[in-house]
């Protein structure tokens, strides 16, 4: 069982290597990573493809959009979502970063065969590096797609909407609608295991 993180990129490579370094510590080695950069320019391809290399590690995919789409990346994450081979998906931001454990904590309470839905806590950077511990909710406001695991067998036809802004949470939303109607429960993870800046 692994967890397929799908992370879109546009221009901010301080992130990403600060994202894959996260991933590069887990504890737990059953993580595979898919870079789908949103339509770079040719500086910022330079960048990437040496991140990659550096790293230096099949688990990391890269795709190169050759179409800009600028839409908070949702149409990134659908094409992740289209490509995902994995059991559980992640879509998370090139800015954010997981704690060592992220990975081993989820495959194990991924191993409940009746579990689809799996989330933690997380911190927020609000401002200047100011970080703020959150309890998360499934409320608008209180979760992050980047902390949420997702059944990859459970997604079915559910995409993220490019024309609005807050298509991660109602992505959310609808998954959990979809678990509800077959009665799948859901795990929370009660620690902070997840940052969001």
């Amino acid at each position: 069982m692994k967890i397929e993180f799908i992370i879109p990129t546009y221009e901010r490579t301080n992130h990403l290597t600060t994202l894959i370094g996260s991933l590069m510590s887990q504890t737990n080695p059953n993580w595979t990573a898919h870079i789908i950069a949103d339509c770079p320019d040719q500086k910022f391809v330079t960048k990437i493809n040496n991140i990659v290399k550096f790293f230096d590690d099949e688990r990391i995919i890269l795709t190169m959009l050759n179409k800009r789409y600028n839409d908070w990346g949702h149409t990134p994450r659908n094409i992740g979502l289209d490509s995902a081979v994995e059991d559980w998906v992640i879509m998370t931001g090139e800015d954010n970063y997981y704690v060592p454990t992220f990975v081993e904590e989820f495959l194990i309470a991924a191993k409940n065969p009746i579990t689809q839905f799996i989330y933690c806590n997380m911190l927020h950077n609000l401002t200047n590096n100011s970080y703020l511990p959150i309890k998360t909710k499934i409320e608008l406001g209180w979760i992050d797609i980047g902390c949420a695991a997702y059944m990859r067998r459970c997604i079915g036809d559910l995409r993220l909407d490019p024309t609005y802004p807050e298509s991660d949470h109602t992505f959310i939303s609808r998954y959990l609608i979809n678990l509800t109607e077959h009665f799948m429960p859901i795990t929370k993870i009660d620690k902070v295991l997840y940052v969001h800046n």
